[in-house]
């Protein structure tokens, strides 16, 4: 379940939208874009500061601020023709994460990438199924067992769907639940220092054994690179 705000409009026959040129991001607080969504043809001193005389451009574009909040996942597009309110404006969702793949592309590509992995995993038949990271490593092309980040995400993002009541990882095997595991099913550990790194989701805490696991991961060095053969550096060098 996915949710977002949205504005909706009555017996639209079609979506008219209009492309548009993001000129700068202006960043409020959470508090203060609040009270910006809420008046927004209210004069404003960043929009009088920012605004952008040139409406369209040559190739028909509009021109525009978007204005987003601290911890607000939505923003607001801003078109003030010159002026010190919003004019033109419009409600843009998961404004946050627009900004963040538009910026990063390949940071995309990883999302998708990283979805897919958690949903094919989320697919498996069965109240329980035992995945094989290994058989994922090669099916996605992407290194797990030694990438203690991309390991600590897929884990969190399994934790945030709502089909998986639980899971565990033992070395290279994830076991995942679709009931709640019995009491003989459950067990903690509790010899190992949960304290980790901002980057490991909160999902993860309770789960000692798992978190050393990433860590070692994260400490690990990288295996080495297979050199190049004889025949194969020749013909680079020819290149």
């Amino acid at each position: 379940m996915l949710e977002i705000k949205a504005v909706f409009r009555r017996k639209e026959t079609e979506i008219e939208a209009t492309d548009c040129v993001v000129d700068k991001v202006i960043r409020l607080s959470g508090a203060e874009f609040d009270r910006f969504s809420r008046n927004l043809l209210r004069d404003w001193d960043f929009i009088r500061e920012n605004s952008i005389d040139t409406v369209v451009d040559a190739e028909g574009r509009y021109h525009c601020l978007l204005v987003v909040g601290d911890g607000r996942r939505e923003g607001v597009l801003v078109n003030a023709e010159g002026g010190s309110y919003a004019r033109y404006s419009a409600h843009i969702p998961n404004a946050e994460g627009l900004l963040t793949v538009g910026q990063y592309p390949t940071l995309g590509v990883l999302a998708r990438k990283l979805t897919n992995i958690v949903d094919h995993i989320a697919e498996q038949a069965g109240e329980q199924a035992v995945i094989d990271l290994l058989d994922l490593e090669t099916q996605f092309c992407i290194d797990l067992m030694h990438n203690g980040t991309l390991l600590s995400t897929v884990l969190g993002m399994l934790g945030e769907k709502p089909e998986i009541e639980d899971w565990e990882l033992d070395k290279n095997e994830l076991t995942i639940y679709r009931e709640s595991k019995t009491a003989e099913q459950t067990s903690v550990r509790n010899d190992v220092d949960p304290a980790l790194d901002p980057s490991v989701p909160a999902v993860l805490e309770d789960k000692p054994s798992v978190l050393k696991q990433i860590r070692d991961a994260k400490l690990a060095p990288k295996p080495p690179r297979k050199e190049k053969s004889q025949s194969r550096l020749k013909g680079d060098a020819e290149l």
